[in-house]
């Protein structure tokens, strides 16, 4: 076999990470355990009734076509709209906007778009998994940042200035964070771009979580001086608006990365389900107060969550600003992140994901994510707790 085929197989085959966790969580479950799923970013509240009744309706009135490949313009004008009454940030909605299948596809355009071989994309550590898959899937590089050091994180730009290198392109971030539920400072925000100015870098901002922001306001990095025009901004309908299946992304950005970004997209997904885009717009153009209920009960998991973990003694964590996951240390159970995942999983039917998953050098953690009711979280922390108690009984 191609030497080089090789490599990619071997990137992709065997991944013991995040999504294989969440296959065998639902196989158990179809054979009739009961599974407390913590594994995945899922919201559990339902769609807002207003963008289902949009969404029907398409369907009814036959919008079941291809749209255009850049989106439907209402929908790109809602967004823009949207964009600039929460962040007064003003975009062009025909040419600095594209509709993508999810944020994962806007991100993947990225990579593609604008990474030639063997160019570096630069991601803080840890990060949502799928990043670094996608950049190798583009025959690209990314560089680790460590921003998490005993227990704490932080922006550290000379862990950058160390790392940069002449092939080093993109510089991603994500706050509030997936795993850890960090919100960068306003003091990093500034650092970290006056860092991107310096070096001439694009910045990719994924904001998937700004509504899920606990303590202060989310706060976009394309809203500093000089930040705009180096900024690609990624969101989506997934979390904000308990969308996740709907699959309708976007990015905001410059005009001509846009129109480059837009050429790849229209040959790859050619455009995102037409009547999911009719739906979406019903969710741009109104405040939803199913957006608020949903927020509000995530801020109640998370102080429970916190004060649960705080009793268990073999474990410590980083305490979440936003987003709905909790990045937690249990190398004291004497079980590293994996085995203590499936672990809890196969003896106690609690589903999370194994740190590696978001960094290889994250061993010795577990991600949970509180996408559940608040009767399968306090449980979760009962059985959390029994299965450390029965690890130790074997030491």
């Amino acid at each position: 076999m191609n030497e080089y085929l090789s490599s990619k197989m071997d990137v992709f085959s065997g991944d013991k990470g995040l999504f294989a966790i969440y296959d065998i969580s639902t196989k158990l479950e179809r054979s009739g355990q009961k599974i407390i799923h913590m594994e995945i970013g899922k919201p559990d509240f339902d769609t807002p009734k207003a963008i289902k009744k949009a969404g029907i309706q398409a369907i009814e009135e036959g919008v079941v076509q291809y749209a255009p490949p850049g989106g439907i313009f209402e929908l790109k004008e809602a967004i823009t709209d949207w964009t600039q009454r929460k962040y007064g940030l003003e975009y062009d909605p025909e040419s600095e906007l594209l509709i993508t299948v999810g944020a994962s596809e806007a991100i993947h355009l990225v990579w593609s778009g604008l990474l030639d071989h063997d160019e570096e994309v630069m991601i803080p550590s840890p990060y949502y998994g799928s990043y670094v898959y996608q950049v190798v899937s583009a025959d690209a590089k990314y560089v680790e940042v460590p921003v998490l050091k005993d227990g704490d994180i932080r922006y550290d730009i000379a862990e950058f200035e160390a790392r940069i290198t002449d092939k080093t392109k993109i510089l991603l971030i994500n706050s509030p964070n997936n795993p850890t539920g960090y919100v960068m400072s306003d003091e990093e925000m500034q650092a970290v771009a006056d860092f991107a100015i310096k070096h001439d870098l694009i910045v990719v901002s994924d904001e998937c979580y700004d509504h899920f922001v606990f303590d202060g306001e989310f706060k976009s990095i394309a809203t500093l001086p000089g930040m705009k025009e180096r900024t690609l901004v990624v969101n989506s309908t997934s979390k904000t608006f308990s969308m996740t299946g709907w699959r309708v992304g976007y990015i905001l950005g410059d005009a001509g990365i846009i129109g480059t970004l837009q050429n790849i997209h229209e040959h790859l997904a050619i455009c995102p389900t037409s009547f999911a885009q009719q739906g979406s717009i019903a969710a741009y153009k109104q405040e939803l107060p199913e957006t608020k209920v949903m927020v509000d009960e995530y801020r109640k998991r998370r102080e429970y969550i916190i004060g649960a973990l705080d009793k268990i003694e073999k474990l410590s964590f980083y305490e979440p600003q936003g987003a709905f996951y909790v990045f937690i240390d249990v190398s004291k159970t004497g079980q590293s992140g994996a085995d203590f995942c499936l672990g809890l999983l196969n003896k106690k039917g609690v589903a999370t994901a194994s740190g590696e998953s978001f960094g290889k050098q994250w061993v010795d953690y577990i991600r949970i994510s509180y996408c559940c009711s608040m009767d399968d979280i306090q449980k979760a922390m009962e059985l959390i707790q029994e299965y450390i108690d029965e690890i130790e009984k074997l030491q």
